[in-house]
This record gives C-alpha cells, structure tokens and sequence, in this order.
C-alpha cells in the first residue's frame, strides 16, 4: 500500500534535519505502529507548538530494547536520531519533536492522539494482509503484552494483555481471532489508592498457543525473549527475575534454583 504523501509538506525544521517519511505500509512501519498503540504517546501543545511524540520503558528490562530495535527502527523510517534519555523515574525515554512525522502518523496511519483511552487499531492495519497484521502485533506484544508462567511449578504459559481499553481490547482480539489464535478476554474492577477502575485483560494460554505465537508473530523483546528461553531449556520460569538476571541464567552464571525457590512460595 503506497502513501500519498502530498499533503504533509515538510517543516524548514524537518527538510534541516532531512526527515523522511515513509512512502508506504511495510512490516517495519506496521510494527512501529504496533510499539506506538502500545507504549507511545502524541499530543500537540499549543502554547508551545510542539508537535510531540515520546515512548517511556522500564530502564532495566528494556533499555536494550530501546537502544538496538525502538532507535533504529525510528531512523531508518524517519531518518531521525533519537536519544535515549534516562529518567529521575526509572524510566528509558525518547522523545521527538517534529510535525512531519507528527501529522504522517495521524493523518495517513490514522493514530490517535493521546490520552488513548479510546484508541483503537487504525483501519489500514485492520484492512492489511497477515503480514502487517502480525508484524503490528509484535509491536504492541513487545510493549504492552506480557510472556508469565503460572500454575504452583512456574511451567504453564500464559500471554497476557492489560488495557484500560475497551475498544483496543475487543479489536486486538478479533485480529486474533481472524489469526486462528485461541484465547480469552474479560474485565475486573482494580483499586488504586482510593480509586476504583476496570481493568480489561486477553490471555493466550498454554504452551500449543504460546508455540504458535513463537511461529508466526514471536517477539523482539529481549525481556520477552530470554523468558521464553528459559521455559524451553528449563521447562520452567521463576516469577520476578528481571533481564540481567535472566541473561545470568541463560549464561549459566547463576543457579535457576536460587530464583526457583523463592518463586514458589510467593
């Protein structure tokens, strides 16, 4: 699918810094707007006119996500260098500023702006081939699904989703469905402080889904990833470890068992 790109003319600020858009949907693009769907933001300030896109990660199991996938992927579709910065909150952050990119997103990929609580996949994703529809899933699994093992030995696979999106909720599921992947979805009421909220929640559970998923979306995620790894060398995967400590595993630096005991009897 091709762009007509003739009505999003460059900024002397974006022509500066040769800025390019993409011309077309491609898989790179498709999983960019997955990644956005799930952990992005985009607002325009007036008082500022700022035109400002930015995705936030925990700084120890995504940093490196962020370094080798989120920054390169985001110059070879625009041809920006981003920095990643480290926030006072625990957090890997990139910002950028532009209204080229800014308005291809919104007005030919169809994003919403933020808050997303009404966000839903954007129509050239739902009207795509399998193709984009599973590279725009990675996308969103990479930051907003996550890969858990439960049950009393840590060893049954569960992909989870989370969402104070309704409407994401039930579109994600039926791109699933349309996939052939088996699941379920449903809503729960959450208390923050003296707050209460409904939480929506899809899982894909056990370990034919989760080999299916590996075959035909999988993820880049390294802390997905190395969760994955463990599962099949290990057959099963300690609740609570974090990536470094996970990679230490793999490496065969630290005994599994250390983490194994202590996740039981949480």
């Amino acid at each position: 699918m091709k762009f007509d790109l003739s009505r999003i003319k460059l900024t002397k600020k974006d022509e500066l810094l040769k800025t390019t858009l993409p011309k077309k949907l491609d898989e790179d693009l498709a999983y960019f707007m997955g990644v956005h769907t799930g952990d992005g933001f985009m607002n325009y300030y007036d008082d500022k006119k700022d035109y400002r896109l930015s995705y936030d990660g925990h700084i120890i199991n995504e940093i490196g996500w962020y370094r080798q996938i989120l920054a390169p992927l985001i110059k070879k579709l625009f041809n920006r260098d981003v920095k990643i910065q480290m926030t006072s909150t625990g957090t890997a952050k990139i910002e950028i500023h532009s209204k080229s990119i800014f308005l291809f997103l919104h007005e030919i990929c169809g994003i919403t702006l933020s808050p997303k609580d009404k966000m839903d996949i954007p129509p050239l994703i739902k009207e795509a081939d399998i193709s984009i529809k599973r590279a725009f899933l990675k996308g969103i699994a990479d930051t907003d699904f996550s890969l858990v093992f439960k049950r009393k030995n840590k060893s049954y696979p569960v992909i989870d989703f989370q969402t104070n999106n309704e409407i994401l909720l039930i579109s994600v599921s039926n791109m699933l469905r349309n996939l052939n992947f088996k699941h379920h979805y449903g809503s729960r009421y959450k208390k923050r402080g003296d707050r209460s909220y409904r939480n929506y929640y899809l899982q894909i559970n056990g370990r034919t889904s989760l080999e299916k998923w590996m075959r035909e979306i999988g993820f880049k995620s390294e802390n997905q990833l190395t969760k994955y790894e463990i599962w099949q060398k290990h057959g099963f995967l300690p609740s609570g470890t974090n990536i470094c400590q996970r990679k230490a595993i793999l490496c065969e630096e630290v005994d599994i068992g250390k983490f194994y005991k202590a996740s039981i009897n949480t």
